[in-house]
């Protein structure tokens, strides 16, 4: 959680104080639609056509595949730097995840998602990890070639852009998470944003199997199906709706301490600042570093913290690397054998052989890679200190 106060304790209290909690309610029976308001909002703020609150990233991206029609017999690439959610909504909707590697940027390697298009291939997920903007120019133009379509997974990316227009509006549709760790949070919430009408309306019915019993089906084209249950509610609404105030004063305080550290860091020999596809759209969580080895990286690692400075590798957060998707790497798509995505005779022709040593490309970008993390609660003093004290204990490492 980045930032929160009054103004979301006050929020929670008014839907409280309506005793309308539900997604669904008339206003002239006191119900506030914080929702449907927070949709509004959210949709005006990124500039999208339609947004539907959901109860986090993962439904959010299970949405989207369901959206554009992906099952059984369907690949979908995904990056092997991802929260494993990013695979499991693919698994989730029947299909089988291809894991590609990830460049410096730690985010999808464009050439590795070409070399892994295969006749099955029908979607791609790119992943705007910590904050970084994909190379969406490149990786849009490769699905466009090759007709997939695009969910992007802005989970970790609320607020950010590429070229001046927001992350999670440049695919077919996008994903968004709102839950404890993401810059805006409601504890658990997350979005599922398009222009395309027909993939919204088939988002609704995947986020409320039971919507056909609501007013708000009416003037719907698309036939129902059965979805599950991925609503949102009044009181994470409620919540989103002042967190989404705070989003520009978020991302300012961010992108400063990002642009303190890359003007101010003195690298040493073996260390630089790893590539940005946007620096001005990056939402500025952390700057990314890139060390020659590992063992540069380690000692790098080791001096920065010694020196107070919030320093961490992504080759330590083992929720987020590949090999450690034990579902998928163990192929248990499901907790049932006649729905598991991996024994499907549908999916008999998908590529679903995994290893732990997969992606030696991905590993070694990993261990190679240094995050200084970025509070919202430094002041530009702070900032000063740290960049000091980065400088100091680099310099050891030489």
């Amino acid at each position: 959680m980045y930032t929160m106060g009054t103004e979301e304790v006050d929020a929670v209290r008014r839907v409280a104080e309506r005793k309308q909690t539900f997604r669904y309610g008339s206003p002239a029976a006191g119900h506030g639609n914080e929702v449907v308001h927070f949709e509004q909002e959210w949709a005006a703020h990124i500039g999208v056509q339609h947004v539907l609150a959901t109860t986090s990233g993962t439904a959010s991206l299970i949405c989207a595949l369901a959206a554009f029609g992906i099952g059984p017999g369907d690949e979908v690439v995904v990056p092997g730097y991802t929260y494993i959610a990013t695979a499991l909504a693919v698994t989730n909707v029947g299909a089988i995840p291809v894991i590609v590697d990830v460049d410096e940027s730690c985010t999808m390697d464009p050439d590795a998602l070409e070399a892994a298009i295969g006749p099955r291939t029908r979607a791609v997920i790119p992943v705007h990890m910590q904050g970084m903007p994909c190379n969406l120019e490149r990786i849009l133009s490769i699905a466009k070639k090759h007709s997939l379509l695009v969910a992007e997974d802005s989970c970790q990316a609320v607020g950010g852009s590429y070229r001046g227009r927001h992350l999670g509006t440049w695919g077919d549709a996008g994903a968004f998470s709102f839950n404890h760790y993401k810059i805006l949070s409601a504890g658990e919430s997350g979005a599922f944003v398009t222009s395309n009408a027909r993939y919204y309306e088939r988002a609704f019915i995947q986020h409320d199997g039971g919507c056909s019993l609501w007013p708000e089906v009416v003037g719907m084209t698309e036939d129902i199906f059965g979805g599950g249950n991925f609503r949102s509610n009044e009181f994470a609404a409620a919540i989103l709706r002042e967190q989404l105030k705070r989003l520009p004063g978020i991302l300012d305080h961010l992108r400063s301490s990002k642009r303190a550290f890359v003007s101010g860091l003195e690298l040493p020999d073996g260390i630089r600042v790893a590539p940005m596809h946007d620096p001005e759209g990056d939402c500025g969580v952390q700057t990314l570093l890139t060390a020659e080895s590992a063992d540069v990286c380690r000692r790098a690692l080791e001096a920065l913290k010694t020196a107070g400075v919030p320093a961490v590798t992504p080759a330590d957060s083992g929720r987020h690397i590949y090999a450690n998707w034990q579902p998928i790497m163990n192929r248990r798509g499901a907790h049932h054998p006649a729905m598991d995505p991996f024994r499907m005779a549908e999916n008999a022709e998908c590529r679903s052989e995994y290893a732990p040593d997969m992606l030696p490309k991905t590993l070694d970008v990993l261990e190679r890679s240094i995050m200084i993390m970025h509070s919202t609660e430094w002041s530009s003093e702070d900032r000063e200190r740290l960049v000091e004290a980065a400088n100091t204990a680099l310099q050891t490492v030489a």
